[in-house]
Parts: structure tokens; sequence; C-alpha cells
């Protein structure tokens, strides 16, 4: 587990690059609790939009195993019609039943408080639906 205060300062070197100035930049997956939202704050790391969206594609997820693209499809949601992407798709490790549970209790034991922080930019988005809609 990384310390909070290290993830602050590798994303604040991070974003102070260039490419992140000028064209903007996406966090996914983090800040994970309140305590990584405030440090994000007080390091000058203020999104313009939150976005929250619990465990997209949750059990369904599979992955190709394509040596040059990661690809994510969706049993339901997002399917491929190509046969050969069909039968080189795997479920991830880490999506059992079990973690995916464990995962969803965090989230909601964590996140009201990354919420409260950033209520002003904060959408809700609804991940459990055809991707398109999403």
């Amino acid at each position: 587990k990384i310390p909070n205060a290290l993830w602050a300062n590798l994303i604040q070197e991070r974003l102070s690059n260039v490419d992140c100035i000028k064209q903007g930049w996406i966090l996914e997956g983090f800040p994970e609790n309140q305590e990584q939202a405030w440090m994000l704050q007080s390091s000058g790391i203020i999104p313009r939009h939150v976005d929250s969206r619990i465990f997209q594609c949750g059990s369904g997820s599979r992955k190709s195993l394509s040596v040059y693209l990661l690809e994510v499809y969706h049993t339901t949601f997002d399917w491929p019609s190509d046969l050969l992407v069909q039968q080189r798709l795997v479920e991830p490790e880490d999506l059992s039943e079990r973690e995916i549970s464990k995962k969803l209790l965090e989230y909601h034991r964590t996140f009201p408080g990354v919420f409260q922080i950033y209520q002003k930019v904060l959408k809700s988005i609804n991940a459990d639906q055809p991707s398109v809609d999403v």
C-alpha cells in the first residue's frame, strides 16, 4: 500500500508536466478516500469534474488476451460480434463475487467523504448499462 502523501506527490509531479497542463488530465480510481482528496486539494490539484462510476461492467467484465491491445468487453452490455475476439476473452481474476462485494463495501464506506469534498463538481453516472448510454 502506497502512503497517501506519496500518491499526492507523485500525482502533483505528473500533472505539472506540459502535456497535462495543455491537454488536461483524468484520474481514474483516485482519490480513494477523503484523506487522499484533501491531500490533492492541498497540493493545488482541484478537478473541474468528478464522476462516480460504481464498478462499471462489474462481474460481467471480460478482458482480451491480445498482446497488442487490452480490450475490455461485457457479457451483457458490450459483447463483441467477432467470434475470434469472443474466443480470446477471459474473466479478470480480481472480479470474483467476493472481490466485487469487498470493493463495493469499501466504496460505500469511504466515498461519502470524497463526495463531500467534490460536491460542487460531482457528476453521478449510472455505469450499469450499455457503454453507449454511459
